[in-house]
């Protein structure tokens, strides 16, 4: 909460209870929050949840044995850890809220007069320690493109290039991001595999890289120089948090 404090926050949750006690933690750190009750299964990705979550299943990796490490690939981690482990139920529930978020955001963008909007998961608490350039508060955004952290997760191998747990862009071209997202989902559906909202993402960077800025990168992807450089600005924003290096 201290890196948005001062901001404006819509809070989306089903419980009332919940929304009530992050309200009085929103209130300590001078947030103005605005509580939204949505039900999960009135999330704008509940019916492409379901489809997805189907994918994830035919992929039927249970007919080998289950590895010992999934070494950071999507599907696998979906498959085994989420359709497997949790359930198909709880992996939907899961689902609609990693792949509302966009058109989540979208839909603010009519009703606030921000330049810039943000979705931010909880899991940005994470960041701290992990990956460079991490106070995104302070981070030197480029006015017309959407900031984003890197990631260490895998698709078919291959890194992707986007971290969801925060995404920050002009507020009128939100909409069409989402539009762009909903096409490369739907593509999705096709293919027996555990795709989320990062991999479709990495689809939507793929074709219009311009609109997108990495802000950030896990300090695990970086070495030599690179680290060292991202460590001494971490420390650095830490003695003098308002400066940017």
């Amino acid at each position: 909460m201290q890196l948005i404090r001062g901001e404006e926050l819509v809070f989306y949750s089903s419980s009332e209870e919940i929304l009530s006690r992050v309200e009085s933690i929103c209130q300590q750190f001078s947030i103005r929050m605005r509580p939204v009750l949505q039900a999960l299964e009135h999330l704008p990705a509940w019916s492409l949840a379901d489809r997805l979550v189907q994918c994830c299943g035919a992929m039927q990796l249970d007919q080998w044995q289950k590895p010992r490490s999934f070494g950071g690939e999507k599907g696998v981690i979906h498959y085994w850890r989420d359709y497997k482990g949790a359930g198909p139920d709880a992996f939907r529930a899961m689902h609609a809220v990693w792949l509302s978020k966009l058109a989540l955001v979208a839909e603010q963008a009519s009703q606030v007069e921000h330049e810039r909007l943000a979705w931010m998961d909880s899991t940005v608490a994470r960041f701290q320690g992990l990956r460079s350039n991490w106070r995104f508060r302070v981070a030197n955004e480029h006015p017309q493109k959407f900031s984003h952290y890197g990631s260490d997760m895998r698709r078919f191998g291959r890194l992707l290039p986007l971290n969801a747990s925060y995404i920050s862009g002009p507020r009128l071209q939100w909409p069409a991001f989402q539009n762009l997202f909903s096409e490369k989902a739907e593509l999705a559906t096709q293919m027996p595999y555990g795709n989320d909202e990062e991999t479709i993402l990495s689809e939507v960077i793929r074709e219009q890289p311009h609109w997108f800025q990495c802000i950030g990168m896990p300090y695990k992807r970086l070495t030599g120089r690179q680290l060292m450089k991202a460590r001494l600005k971490d420390g650095l924003m830490a003695v003098y948090p308002k400066v940017h290096p």
